[in-house]
Parts: C-alpha cells; structure tokens; sequence
C-alpha cells in the first residue's frame, strides 16, 4: 500500500497494487509546470482510492493528456492519458520512504538549460522511452549569456511576468515541502521585486505555505510561479518558468538531508545538508 497526499491535505490517496518504475521527465512543459522535471510513477485508475477530489483541479495540459492539482495549495499530483486506463503520480506527493528507484530519464534532449542531467547510470532516452533505446550520456546544454531582460509564464498562459535585470543562480531545494508541491525537487532562480513586472495575474493564486512564505501558482494550469517571503526584497522564481535559453546554471543544492530516496544527486554541484543562510548564493 502506497500513500499520498497534496501539501495541504485537502486532496489525499492510496494506491493498492504495483506502480511502474519511476521516471524523470526533461521535457518543457514539464519544467514550467512543475518547476522542475516531472517525476512519476503509475498504475491502473482502479489501484487509487483517492480523498477530496472535488479538490482536485485538472488541466488539458495536450490534446491526449490533462494533468491534476490541488485547487487549494497547488500542489502537483496526477497525470493521464484521456481515455485511457492507468493513472500517474507524481514521487514528490508519496509518502516517504517510497522504496523506488529512478528508472528512466526521458526526454533528456529536452532538458533546461540551467542544469546538468545527473550522472547516476541511470539511462537516458532521447525523448519518450516506449519502444525507443537509450542514447548515451549527453554533456548539459552550453551556458550561454544571461538575457538582459527574462521572460516567463505558465503553462496556459494565463501567468506572464518578466524580470528586467539580473536573477540568481539556480538553487535546488530538496526539502519534503518543495518535493510535495512541487512533485519533485525544484530549481529556484530569484529576482529583486522591484525588478519583476507581472504582466497577467488575474489567475494567480497564492498559498502560505508556513509562517512567513507564500507560494504562488495559476489557479487555471496549476503552474507553479513563485515563492516569497514575508521579509525581504526579493522573490524567487522556478528556472523552468523562465524563457529560454535563462543564461542561468544550477549553483547549489540545498535541504540535501530532507532528500527523497527515489533519485541521486551525482552532478557534482556544492550541496548543503539544510538552508543555505550561512553561505547563500549571491546575484
């Protein structure tokens, strides 16, 4: 028995019955829905049973596919193929220890350009894996030189901002409550506020997600956009929101021993054990 939940527990489930390897999807749409490649297990829709679906949002995310989140803390949960039987979950939503191990990289040709695909032994696929054989392990896209002006939306559109002037590198946050919303560890840039402009927002929701933070997302696609503390003049920004190329590269990893069990890290960025208040990455 696997069990699950959104980070608010307005949405919950069990799954009863084996669940695929998982994998980790690069793709785009991925990236700028979930702030962060998509990983996902599945089984049949008859395995769930699952809590609170009236909050449960779902979003035609293609022409064969819509993807599920919680209306309530946007929080990243289901994936499925319209008229099809199997349902997919996102690892970040399970409870841990999940027990699994990464199985695949899909769509790794398609990867953001502010990271570096780890280097786990696991294989790789050019894009989807179904009837396809890996590729070899492929070196990160070039860096290249950071816009004078970023762009970024949701997925549907209905989110557009733009940041003029220079943002953060990329810092990965393991922690359980950036995996549950995010449905797996994101990649956070950051910009000063003054310097973001929120173009289209009539469908932004925010969500306090502790004391002194809230967490921002369009209510319509579930796209996660930013995180922002109470403190401060700054706001942070998921990379795979962003336009590319972001110019943009992946500097730390962060909350490392709060990580899930489900995926290494093996791309040799600095990590630190918890917050990076000590050392922090600077503009």
């Amino acid at each position: 028995m696997v069990k699950g939940r959104c980070e608010c527990d307005a949405v919950s489930f069990e799954i009863d019955g084996s669940l695929s390897a998982p994998t980790l999807c690069h793709c785009g749409m991925c990236r700028r829905w979930h702030g962060a490649p998509g990983a996902y297990t599945g089984a049949p829709r008859s395995a769930y049973r699952i809590a609170g679906e009236e909050n449960l949002n779902w979003f035609r995310s293609s022409t064969d596919a819509e993807r599920g989140f919680c209306r309530i803390c946007g929080s990243k949960l289901f994936w499925r193929e319209l008229g099809g039987t199997n349902l997919d979950v996102t690892m970040g939503s399970l409870e841990p220890p999940t027990g699994f191990t990464l199985g695949a990289h899909i769509w790794a040709r398609h990867q953001g350009d502010y990271y570096e695909i780890d280097h786990d032994g696991v294989p790789h696929f050019a894009e989807s894996s179904a009837g396809q054989q890996p590729i070899a392990e492929e070196p990160a896209p070039a860096r290249q030189t950071e816009p004078a002006v970023h762009h970024g939306s949701c997925q549907c559109g209905a989110g557009v901002f733009k940041v003029a002037g220079r943002m953060r590198d990329v810092v990965v946050c393991h922690c359980g409550q950036c995996r549950r919303i995010h449905g797996h560890a994101p990649g956070y840039s950051a910009a000063r506020r003054s310097e973001l402009q929120i173009e289209r927002g009539d469908r932004l929701a925010w969500y306090r997600s502790s004391e002194t933070a809230q967490r921002g997302f369009c209510s319509d696609c579930g796209s996660s956009l930013f995180w922002k503390s109470d403190q401060g003049d700054t706001i942070s920004i998921p990379a795979g929101s962003l336009h590319p190329p972001t110019g943009l590269r992946t500097a730390r990893h962060i909350f490392v021993a709060d990580k899930s069990d489900y995926y290494r890290l093996a791309d040799g960025v600095p990590q630190n054990s918890g917050t990076m208040a000590d050392d922090p990455v600077a503009f």
